[in-house]
């Protein structure tokens, strides 16, 4: 019981809060010759910590934090190092789709292939766990194919958390129709996931140049919106933020969707605190974004060009970076 337990003593929850912004700009790496004059951009980031019983009161007063069961931010038998190891491998393969999202909106030749989601690993205690096997093929979720990782997180996603998810799956030589459920992810509550790490099958993806984003200790897949929007501004002409410092969030999928994340209202709270003005949010979190801000314009989205609409919509401040038109907005 909480009356008898000292506020000092180690809980069996973690907070989940705000944990910050992070310039776009500064980490984009794009050849010289490409590089064009760009806003400023942030994608957003929740923090995790262990709580004793005293920052779990605390939380439950003041707000502007999530409690959450430490079993549900890290699975029974996984270590620490095993969850940093998955989600670094979502934010790396969200990094290609994001090129291609951006470079192909920006007018050039790219292109991405892959036949399903491979499963690597099954996290202890998660749905997955006694239904799929390391070395299934997911190809299809709910009857629709998807060819990668990212496809797969949009697919689940669609999904309230303990739903059930029916996946088609090739099993060595076996076709295969399953159920799994789902749970919160421990990185994103609210977002479902079934409990595995994959990767794309047979991945390839070709860009007319390199590019690259700095994610620092940010993992999982919810930057890779921003990351495609900041790609699209620094190889277009014209300033695609009209000068406000434009944050969000979302999942982003080769067809241009964006996908619902998790902690929307600590990612908002971020960027707001940071100064940010606007923040682009998938449509299913911008209630969720809008509980804790006060000043910052919440702006929902479905898909890629609904961004850029928004912000083309936007009256050009002088803090603009460039005074051209922005190319994308045509």
């Amino acid at each position: 019981m909480l009356a008898d337990a000292p506020l000092g003593a180690t809980s069996p929850y973690f907070l989940v809060t705000p944990g910050g912004a992070y310039d776009i700009g500064s980490r984009l790496r794009v050849p010289d010759e490409y590089r064009k004059p760009m806003g400023h951009m942030a994608f957003t980031a929740v923090f995790e910590q262990e709580a004793n019983w005293g920052e779990v009161v605390h939380a439950k007063v003041a707000g502007h934090a999530e409690v959450v069961p430490a079993n549900e931010v890290r699975p029974p038998g996984t270590t620490q190092e095993q969850l940093n190891q998955t989600n670094k491998r979502l934010i790396d393969e969200s990094k290609p789709v994001a090129a291609v999202v951006g470079l192909r909106a920006a007018g050039y030749p790219v292109e991405i292939t892959g036949q399903g989601a491979e499963v690597e690993s099954l996290i202890e205690g998660m749905p997955a766990q006694g239904v799929l096997q390391v070395g299934d093929v997911i190809l299809a979720v709910d009857g629709q194919p998807i060819d990668t990782t990212n496809a797969l997180i949009q697919a689940i996603g669609r999904h309230k958390v303990g739903e059930a998810v029916s996946l088609t799956l090739r099993r060595g030589e076996q076709n295969l129709d399953l159920q799994v459920g789902t749970k919160s992810s421990p990185t994103e509550p609210g977002r479902p996931i079934v409990g595995v790490t994959v990767s794309t099958y047979l991945f390839d993806v070709r860009l007319p140049f390199p590019v690259d984003v700095e994610s620092d200790n940010v993992g999982g897949p919810s930057a890779g919106f921003m990351f495609a929007l900041g790609i699209l501004d620094a190889v277009t002409d014209g300033d695609l933020t009209r000068g406000y410092y434009v944050a969000g969030t979302g999942t982003i999928a080769q067809d241009g969707s964006v996908g619902a994340v998790g902690g929307a209202a600590e990612k908002a709270l971020a960027a707001e605190q940071d100064g940010a003005q606007v923040f682009l949010v998938p449509r299913d979190d911008s209630e969720e974004a809008r509980r804790w801000v006060k000043h910052l314009q919440i702006v929902p989205i479905d898909r890629f060009e609904d961004a850029i609409h928004a912000l083309c919509a936007l009256d050009s401040l002088p803090a603009a970076a460039s005074p051209d038109p922005p190319t994308p907005c045509g």
